[in-house]
């Protein structure tokens, strides 16, 4: 898709990222390449678009999978049976999200999930609550 306004051509932003992601290989500058992937799949992630992993695996020939890094995070949170962050809170979000919509439904895995964001929204409450001294 080819987006051209008065402000913006999407060409020219597309070649600029080009030669700035060169740039920053050629200097090492690996956590911004990396925060840079993560912002470029975050919404392929959020949505389950399974398609964005193929097509880069199939146009880079690396063994790309986005979804890795989330699943990991996700179950690492499940098996410390609590949310301590507000990424973890919004990462479980999704996830009850997709367990829903997948087939078979995981129940046990949803209920889980639930108790978890439930219990972390509790507890955010109770702070938010709380008077400042």
């Amino acid at each position: 898709m080819q987006i051209k306004t008065a402000d913006f051509d999407s060409d020219q932003h597309y070649e600029q990222l080009k030669i700035q992601t060169k740039e920053h290989f050629e200097k090492g500058r690996l956590t911004r390449l990396k925060q840079w992937f993560r912002d470029f799949t975050e919404g392929a992630v959020e949505g389950g678009d399974l398609k964005l992993n193929k097509y880069l695996q199939d146009n880079t020939k690396y063994d790309i999978d986005i979804f890795k890094s989330y699943f990991l995070r996700v179950e690492k949170v499940i098996e410390k049976g609590k949310i301590t962050t507000d990424n973890q809170f919004y990462d479980l979000s999704i996830m009850v999200d997709q367990l829903c919509q997948s087939e078979p439904v995981d129940i046990e895995k949803i209920g889980i999930v639930n108790k978890l964001l439930a219990n972390y929204e509790q507890k955010k409450s109770r702070q938010a609550s709380k008077p400042a001294m």
